[in-house]
């Protein structure tokens, strides 16, 4: 089996999380999906995301980002060194009210 990268592995931590319609940007780090009902942003800063180890990162996103990501459907979740900080998205929900 291939080494995964930190992109694949948080993109497949995200499909299995029930996530879909996942589009990722490289600089900023971001990944941009859907539940279905809004849509979500997953940021990390550079200096975080280049110095945790995929298994640190793996181990962040099943205890602390998926969470984080599940509580506050329709924002963006940032990540860097100081933890996890949650700002209003700017995409938001997809339907219309």
């Amino acid at each position: 089996m291939p080494d995964l990268t930190k992109n694949e592995a948080i993109i497949a931590a995200l499909e299995s999380a029930g996530y879909q319609e996942i589009r990722l940007t490289v600089v900023p780090k971001r990944f941009l999906f859907s539940d279905g009902r809004c849509h979500t942003e997953l940021e990390f800063s550079r200096n975080y995301f280049d110095d945790t180890t995929l298994i640190a990162l793996q181990g962040q996103m099943g205890e602390h980002i998926l969470p984080a990501i599940k509580q506050q459907p329709g924002k963006k979740v940032y990540v860097d060194a100081r933890g996890i900080s949650i700002i209003p998205s700017t995409h938001g929900r997809t339907d219309k009210h």
